[in-house]
């Protein structure tokens, strides 16, 4: 198969330069030589008159030109082969059929039959059109299935042959010249009689590179060792299972030459490998069998006996007295070669030759085969080795630096491109130390799996060449269809479950039997079955079919409609399953969807782009931020600016969700201009939204207040109810940051009306969620409560697990505002759990940094770093630096209560650059708070005032009145141990203004409280008094206990005071 890889391709390049002769031309030198001395033999006089007859078709066969090249090539073996045996015969006076074993008689009897029906095969292909082949009564399938079925019967009566001349002594000798490796022809003038002489074999070297295969090899030398035990059981019989590429023989040879079995089974004559690649039958297995164990020998050195028995049968049982007679290790390296083919009888005579070997009680048994499959027949050693896999990456590094020398970046994607397939990362490794690594996967870019290759046609030398041997096996031949689901499941990266749904088995009506093709599949280790019962190919076998189009066109518009359909059903209004169908195969939207644009036409694009942009949607939903797809879209040539503008707004959801936000209101304003080129108001209304959320994301609140009224405006226009509800929704959002309280409840409470007409769970749930933190900010505690319950009734309804852990997280703040801090516990855990559900690492990380939190509210520090530990875990792996920043804010809390201030002001600064960078007002303003605390703590009165004063301006930029009242107060703190209690009780005046404004009742409480203490400073009791007094009354309604004592105790004190 090596070397046919390479004819083949030669062939064709030699179809194409002899035109005006025809394909045929290439074998008549060939066919007139082998006629011309086997017509002096009589017993082939019949066969040399049709090869003569063949030579007479002088017309082009230029029907079916692609199958024929697969025929000529074995019908040139044979050839070959009956030009050397009619030079035997005359060597060896071999002239009437006395003289001729039995085998020869019945063979040239075929060889005839054969060369007849290609006569009339080739007479049939000279047609110049398809009438003239109409007319000959073919069909194009039936003659195909014609062609191949002679094809067939080629590489039989060559295998045939072959074992006929090399059991007859007087035949051997020019075989055992032939053991002697051939160069690979160039022309098919230099054919050797087999693609691989059948009489080859290998002695087994320890492999110098072997990295990652420790547990499977120790598994098989303590299989094959206790099974050595005293008293011995039966014999170790191992089959090494797996994929092309994935290490099989490496393996193999590793196991004849461990220390182990090496002090086991001695020298080199008693541990045997035998390459099965080329081997295509039980006779020619047998063969290679007997050479291997030095059975076939020249003639002058055999005995009688031998002589005797000098057929199929008499070999066979001269290898199993050969085997019986010694202590011994076999390897039959690639045994689907033999085994795996399309007659039923041949792979049983195959399997009951191996189960003769396999019965020898002297013989240790290990063969590697393609696929997931043993051989019948034979007891196989329990527990049975599973498949191998790739590698992992571990294995794969340390492969790549034995063999490249080095290690680097350009290494780590390309042994990621291949999955870290062994074969493919120990060519691309090899090709790296001469060409580079960089270089490497500049080329890898442009070739994709042409780059995996050293040498054509050597499948340890090209993973390309590798794959296809796996595709000519005869179980894909057998099952035609099983190529053609190939080229489908190429197309997708999670394949498809094992027993596919009715609605995609009508996709694929003329696929006969699709579990039947999958399990085909499988057993030739082209696809895996996943714990989640798909079937999958891997991203190697995928580039193949894609380099090769595997995948036929009306199969990929099938495929393309299907998901189209799919993609088109939204997110926000998905019963359960199909959110769940959705999720499972969004990777094969993906794939479908963008392949689909490189050759959908621009007439039948619309559906196409709609979908994409639904599907980015989707994505950006479940919290997957991929812009590959609809930026491939964006590059169609030929949009309208309308359909342009679509998905530069969706681009920018992108970017905006992934935290660019620079890109983001980029592409906004881009889409912008384009909607209002193209008159759409709806697009318009739309990227207002958006340029909202970018400035309110930017703290530029009445830059967003603005632009959420003009989205607000343009839905009016277009009498888009939803549109309407979400602008209505936002601009609730802003006037709550903007401390307006009543303007927020009002727009969140019009939305929702708009929301519960338009049936808009989704759009309720938001709008609800806003609703609650208003009534929260108002110590509504009651009605925010059931805000979040309602919000959260309405999540599960459309299969929202992060809405849903939110609006429990939620629930957990009402908890904490109620001081049940156990209550606040249980629901920050069960929202953790709904974020590990649905694989959400950013939800997760903030589930975790809110029990860091409600931890070190408690002073249970230990395992507030714990929590807060996890977070930034959490969020480091979903790339959020906001989340990142709170969770150093936390840890510098920690470290700020247990008196650890060099460390505390070392996180809070780490946490203030992230803060920076995200361009975050409020944390920025929080974090310089913190900072303001430890000076202040540290009698650094000077430092605390400069970042107190910094958090206020930053909370002025958030528009923030309640971080502004804080940071007035901490100010009046300054003041007041400065003992300038005249400018401390201004600041706290504006504090206690700033958190009126807010209808933030624990603010007012600390602002009266601040006065209470500069009052009694300056001795002005019966103030003082009334002013804790108010502390403590505003303390009290909003639940603050721990504050409601420690005003108590104020009063107590002035009380007392006031008495004397």
């Amino acid at each position: 198969m090596v070397q046919r890889s390479i004819l083949l391709t030669n062939l064709a390049d030699q179809f194409q330069s002899t035109k005006p002769a025809g394909v045929l031309d290439l074998s008549i030198v060939m066919l007139s030589e082998a006629a011309t001395i086997a017509s002096s033999l009589p017993y082939m006089s019949q066969v040399a008159s049709i090869f003569l007859l063949i030579i007479k078709i002088k017309g082009e066969v230029d029907l079916y030109r692609e199958t024929w090249v697969e025929v000529m090539y074995n019908v040139t073996k044979v050839v070959t082969l009956v030009k050397q045996f009619s030079s035997l015969c005359q060597r060896y006076g071999l002239y009437d059929e006395e003289n001729l074993h039995k085998d020869f008689i019945f063979i040239l009897k075929e060889v005839e039959s054969e060369f007849e029906r290609l006569a009339q095969l080739l007479s049939q292909c000279r047609g110049k059109t398809k009438f003239e082949q109409f007319k000959k009564g073919l069909s194009r399938s039936n003659m195909t299935k014609e062609i191949q079925k002679c094809d067939r019967q080629m590489t039989r009566i060559f295998d045939r042959f072959t074992a006929a001349m090399l059991v007859d002594i007087r035949f051997q000798q020019l075989f055992a010249e032939r053991a002697q490796s051939t160069p690979i022809p160039t022309s098919v003038h230099q054919m050797p009689i087999s693609s691989s002489p059948v009489l080859s074999f290998s002695r087994p070297v320890r492999p110098q590179v072997f990295f990652g295969r420790d547990a499977e090899l120790k598994t098989i030398v303590d299989l094959i060792l206790f099974s050595s035990a005293s008293p011995p059981p039966p014999p170790a019989r191992i089959a090494i299972l797996g994929p092309a590429g994935v290490g099989k023989t490496s393996l193999a040879h590793a196991v004849l030459t461990h220390d182990r079995i090496v002090s086991r089974f001695g020298g080199s004559d008693s541990r045997y490998l035998i390459p099965c690649e080329s081997l295509k039958s039980r006779e020619s297995l047998l063969i290679a069998l007997a050479n291997s164990l030095s059975l076939l020998r020249p003639p002058e050195t055999m005995s009688s006996d031998d002589h005797c028995s000098a057929s199929v049968s008499g070999l066979e049982s001269r290898v199993v007295s050969a085997l019986s007679s010694k202590t011994c290790i076999l390897c039959l390296d690639n045994f689907e070669s033999p085994w795996d083919q399309p007659e039923a009888g041949r792979r049983r005579a195959v399997e009951h030759l191996l189960a003769e070997i396999t019965a020898i009680p002297s013989v240790t048994v290990l063969i590697t085969m393609r696929g997931g499959e043993r051989p019948k027949g034979t007891a196989w050693t329990l527990p049975m080795l599973p498949p191998l896999t790739n590698f992992g990456y571990d294995a794969a590094r340390r492969t790549w630096e034995s063999l490249a020398g080095s290690h680097d970046e350009w290494a780590e994607k390309l042994i990621h491109a291949v999955d870290r397939l062994p074969l493919a990362v120990t060519l691309l490794a090899s090709l790296a130390e001469v060409s580079g690594a960089e270089t490497l996967w500049e080329r890898w870019q442009r070739e994709n799996i042409t780059s995996v290759e050293k040498e054509k046609g050597d499948k340890l030398s090209s993973l390309e060449f590798s794959i296809a041997l796996s595709l000519d096996s005869a179980r894909m031949v057998a099952d035609p269809s099983s190529r053609r689901l190939l080229g489908i499941l190429g197309l997708l990266p999670d394949g498809m479950p094992v027993s596919p749904s009715s609605d995609f088995q009508r996709l694929f009506p003329d696929i006969p039997d699709i579990s039947r093709s999958l399990d085909t599949l499988l057993k030739c280790s082209l696809a895996i079955r996943t714990a989640d019962k798909r079937v999958q190919v891997n991203s190697l076998v995928r580039l193949y079919c894609e380099k090769h189009t595997l995948v036929a066109p009306k199969d990929r518009e099938a495929l393309r409609d299907y998901y189209v359909t799919l993609a088109s059903h939204g997110y926000d209004s998905l019963d359960h399953d199909l959110f769940q169908g959705m999720t499972m195969e969004m990777n094969n939207m993906e794939s479908v969807l963008q392949t689909s644009l490189t050759w959908t036409p621009l007439t039948g694009m619309a559906p196409l782009i709609e979908a994409i942009i639904a599907f980015t949607q989707f994505c950006s939903y479940v919290g997957n931020f991929s812009d590959v797809t609809i930026k491939r879209a964006i590059q169609v040539q030929g949009l309208s600016d309308e359909t342009q503008g679509d998905c530069l707004t969706s681009l920018g959801s992108v970017y905006f969700d992934g935290d660019k936000v620079d890109l983001a209101q980029k592409c906004f304003e881009n889409a912008l201009q384009l909607h209002q080129n193209a008159e759409d108001v709806i697009g318009q209304a739309n990227d207002h939204c958006h340029l909202g959320d970018v400035f309110y994301r930017c703290d530029k609140v009445e830059e967003a207040r603005t632009h959420y009224q003009r989205a607000y405006d343009f839905n009016v226009q277009a009498q888009s109810a939803c549109g309407q509800a979400n602008a209505l929704t936002h601009l609730g959002d802003t006037y709550r940051t903007l401390g307006d309280l009543e303007g927020s409840r009002s727009h969140y409470q019009r939305s929702l009306a708009l929301h519960e007409e338009n049936g808009d769970r989704l759009g309720q749930a938001n709008s609800l969620k806003g609703l609650g933190y208003v009534y929260l900010r108002m110590d509504e505690i009651k009605l925010a409560k059931g805000c979040f319950e309602r919000a959260l009734d309405l999540h599960k309804i459309v299969n929202d697990l992060v809405g849903q852990a939110n609006d429990i997280s939620s629930l957990a703040d009402v908890h904490r505002r109620l001081d049940n801090l156990a209550a606040a516990e249980d629901a920050y855990h069960e929202a953790l759990r709904l974020h590990n559900r649905a694989k959400d690492d950013l939800g997760r990380g903030n589930a975790l940094s809110h029990l860091g939190d409600l931890y070190r509210k408690q002073d249970k520090l230990q395992e507030a770093k714990e929590y807060y530990l996890d977070a930034l875990r959490c969020h480091e792996k979903a790339s959020d630096k906001l989340g990142q920043a709170n969770d150093l804010k936390g840890l510098g809390g920690i470290s700020h209560k247990q008196g650890d201030m060099l460390m505390a002001r070392s996180q809070y600064h780490d946490a203030l650059k992230l803060y920076e960078a995200t361009n975050n007002s409020l944390g920025r303003a929080n974090c310089q708070k913190s900072l303001g605390h430890i000076y202040y703590s540290q009698q650094k009165i000077n430092e605390a005032a400069e970042m107190y004063q910094s958090a206020l301006e930053n909370y002025k930029r958030a528009s923030d009145s309640i971080g502004q009242g804080n940071a007035l107060n901490d100010l009046g703190d300054v003041e007041r141990r400065r003992e300038s209690y005249h400018e401390a009780e201004q600041l706290y005046v504006q504090a206690l203004q700033a958190h009126l404004k807010a209808d933030d009742k624990v603010g007012q409480g600390n602002g009266y409280k601040g006065l209470g203490i500069v009052y009694e400073k300056q001795n002005k009791l019966e103030q003082a008094k009334e002013m804790f007094e108010k502390a403590r009354d505003m303390h009290r309604w909003s639940g603050q206990a721990k504050s409601e004592r420690r005003d108590e105790a104020h009063i107590n004190r002035v009380i007392r005071k006031l008495s004397y």
